[in-house]
């Protein structure tokens, strides 16, 4: 009895490991076909805010310039377009789609010329106590989106986008003189919730004549000769001297092309709608287009019409 009972036990054991064995084998065959099955990584290389190149993984580079570019607390819809945009941006300068901008770099981190980013350092302190919450959601909108850019026809699209439009989007050439089948004004209903849909900036008359360079009586014959199809300012006139929209708009700091003034005393008031260029996504409209139901999708489709989706398969 003592025998057989030892016997027992040492079937026991050996067939514990034997389970073992074979759940060990299953689990690295599991892992190993997961790992099939995710897509390869694309890196890039930038040119972060030291000025020095940089090799970094696409997404992760796409989630930093979402993080940058668009409030974490918009809707996730809104990110996702948000996202798409990005990495369209950063693949039209990577091959094979497009060529570099910065010697081998395909892109910057200054928002002034490519995109802005912030890593997770900075994150961190921006976001504080919110920093996961916040990663999470971005990282959910990136990567639900991998791959994903957007085409016109067989070519790769420019993608720009601005916060607000103020109720209409603008042509293209309106801004940089190149017109865009894509690039164009459409009416924007969902934008109203932005902080920046209208303001307005005062200035002195002597202030605004040293500002655009003329004298203070030349200010009262201000006047607009030519809107853009975005309803923005496309040139006005100072006692005879034509001017453009955008450039009064860089002169004066104002918030958009779409101003208006009004001469009080000896002040100059000027009155704006929207904020940024407005060619492309605005994206507090695509965040109230999110908060009504549509989606990355359709988002996509209001801003830049005609486009499609395209899987990147490099």
């Amino acid at each position: 009895m003592r025998f057989r009972f030892r016997l027992d036990i040492k079937r026991a054991i050996l067939v514990l490991m034997t389970i073992t064995v074979l759940i060990l084998i299953a689990v690295k065959i599991g892992e190993q076909d997961q790992q099939e099955e995710l897509p390869p990584e694309t890196y890039i290389t930038i040119v972060n805010k030291d000025g020095e190149n940089e090799k970094i993984e696409l997404e992760r580079f796409v989630m930093g310039v979402v993080a940058a570019e668009m409030p974490a607390s918009f809707e996730d819809e809104a990110l996702k377009a948000q996202a798409i945009a990005a990495r369209t941006y950063i693949l039209s300068h990577c091959e094979p789609y497009g060529q570099p901008r910065h010697g081998e770099a395909a892109v910057c981190c200054d928002s002034t010329h490519c995109q802005a980013y912030v890593d997770e350092l900075e994150l961190r302190v921006r976001w504080g106590e919110n920093y996961d919450k916040y990663y999470a959601k971005i990282a959910d909108a990136v990567l639900a989106t991998r791959g994903e850019i957007l085409f016109w026809q067989d070519t790769i699209a420019e993608t720009p986008f601005c916060s607000t439009c103020g109720g209409r989007t603008e042509n293209a050439e309106a801004c940089w003189g190149q017109a865009l089948p894509y690039l164009v004004a459409v009416d924007c209903d969902y934008c109203g919730h932005s902080p920046k849909f209208s303001s307005y900036q005062r200035f002195t008359l002597a202030e605004a004549a040293s500002l655009l360079a003329t004298d203070i009586d030349k200010l009262y014959s201000m006047q607009v000769e030519a809107y853009t199809p975005g309803d923005r300012i496309n040139t006005l006139s100072i006692d005879g001297t034509l001017y453009k929209g955008t450039e009064l708009r860089t002169k004066l700091s104002l918030n958009s092309a779409a101003f208006n003034w009004l001469i009080i005393g000896d002040n100059i008031v000027f009155t704006t709608i929207g904020y940024g260029h407005g060619v492309g996504m605005c994206q507090y409209g695509a965040d109230g287009m999110a908060k009504r139901g549509y989606d990355y999708r359709e988002i996509l489709q209001q801003y830049y019409p005609g486009t499609i989706i395209h899987k990147d398969e490099t």
